[in-house]
């Protein structure tokens, strides 16, 4: 029997699992196990699970921000609000596991992570909020992952403020329905 994948907001019931989580990223391990992944200040934290919710395969925290743009080199200005993936990781025993769909196609379990991570945007955007690009600064690790998914490292004249954990990192976007 084939078990679901399921995504959920992660609560304090689930902080047990927390500690058998491995990214291979020290600050994303942490992260899922202190106050933070819970602190509505910071973000919202959701894991993927399989059904029976004994391991977390990955998680993404979303936080909200916005893209400023340099439009004369001085002139600063806000081009359009953002939710921003504070965090997204998987479990170091599921890196570069390919999932084999009913289509025939295979997939990375990476790129399932991201995908769920992106229809929960989406589904915010449309009950909740709106805005227009979807930001996060990525691990070199993670550099490909975003990139084969239609995101882009962040134009010269654009950012968006950053937090101290993600010094060393790529500034990327996806633009959302942008004409």
């Amino acid at each position: 029997m084939k078990q679901k994948i399921v995504v959920v907001l992660y609560d304090a019931s689930y902080q047990k699992l927390a500690s058998s989580f491995h990214s291979g990223n020290d600050y994303l391990d942490r992260f899922l196990q202190i106050p933070d992944s819970l602190n509505d200040n910071i973000g919202k934290t959701y894991i993927l699970i399989f059904e029976d919710e004994k391991t977390i395969i990955g998680y993404f925290n979303l936080g909200v921000g916005y893209i400023e743009q340099a439009t004369d080199g001085i002139t600063v200005r806000k081009i359009g609000g953002a939710i921003h993936i504070n965090c997204l990781a998987l479990d170091e025993k599921y890196h570069g596991l390919q999932i084999h769909m009913d289509n025939g196609d295979k997939i990375r379990l990476s790129d399932i992570l991201l995908d769920r991570c992106m229809q929960k945007i989406a589904e915010i955007r449309k009950k909740d909020v709106g805005f227009s690009f979807v930001t996060l600064s990525s691990t070199k690790a993670g550099y490909h992952l975003y990139l084969r998914n239609g995101f882009e490292r962040l134009d010269e004249d654009m950012n968006f403020s950053i937090e101290e954990s993600e010094d060393g990192c790529i500034p990327m976007y996806y633009a959302i329905d942008v004409e």
